[in-house]
């Protein structure tokens, strides 16, 4: 047990953290917003590196709840993070990002990829869709799935394989077949993990709107973002 309490943190930067929580609510609120997102993400970048050092993020945890619960101000609870599956080396998830990161995507590309394989397939190779049209970590569908199975037999291996996932995929992007236009221009340059997970959603993924669920996407693209950056 704890004797003594830690110093607090000076008020200039608790504000600057209500700030930034403040920027997140908002977020929320228009995230249909894309000049919002860009001012928001930038503005989160900046104050996170300037301000909140390794060793202030307990304590900002701390204080954060301790003043919560003297205000009793009611608190969201954290949303679970979705558990990667381990091999015998490496999590899936970083097996996937030092793939990509070795074709030379950015940590940013990276991240927003393997934010929409998350909604996708939750990052299952073997995944099959419920009406078993897509499959795989993309879920690859109809003619293209015709390819990538033909791919996969053609390198004598299954289509549950993930590097023969990873393969065709880097087959199919270098086509320059799979996106183009403004969501090719928005990946290839993003101001944010937001704007290239979107721009990947609808020029490769391309999912019906309904079902797109782009919300979900690009929450999992800042969680493989944060736990993969600078890895």
């Amino acid at each position: 047990m704890k004797t003594k309490k830690r110093r607090k943190l000076k008020k200039g930067v608790k504000r600057i953290l209500v700030a930034i929580l403040a920027l997140f609510v908002l977020g929320g609120i228009v995230e249909n917003s894309s000049y919002f997102n860009q001012k928001r993400d930038e503005t989160y970048s900046s104050l996170k590196q300037e301000f909140i050092t390794p060793d202030m993020q307990e304590q900002v945890v701390e204080e954060v709840a301790e003043e919560a619960q003297d205000t009793q101000v009611e608190v969201e609870e954290p949303k679970e993070v979705t558990p990667v599956v381990k091999t015998e080396e490496k999590s899936t998830e970083e097996f996937i990002w030092d793939y990509l990161r070795a074709q030379g995507f950015t940590e940013i590309q990276t991240a927003a990829i393997i934010g929409n394989m998350y909604q996708e397939s939750n990052l299952n190779p073997a995944e099959v869709e419920s009406n078993s049209i897509g499959i795989g970590l993309i879920q690859w569908s109809y003619g293209r799935r015709e390819n990538f199975e033909a791919y996969a037999k053609a390198n004598g291996k299954d289509w549950t394989d993930i590097e023969v996932q990873l393969d065709f995929f880097m087959k199919e992007w270098n086509s320059g077949h799979q996106i183009w236009g403004p969501n090719k221009e928005k990946f290839e340059k993003p101001y944010s993990v937001s704007e290239a997970t979107e721009a990947f959603c609808w020029g490769f993924e391309r999912p019906r709107v309904q079902d797109a669920n782009l919300k979900n996407r690009t929450a999992k693209a800042w969680e493989a973002y944060y736990r993969n950056e600078g890895r």
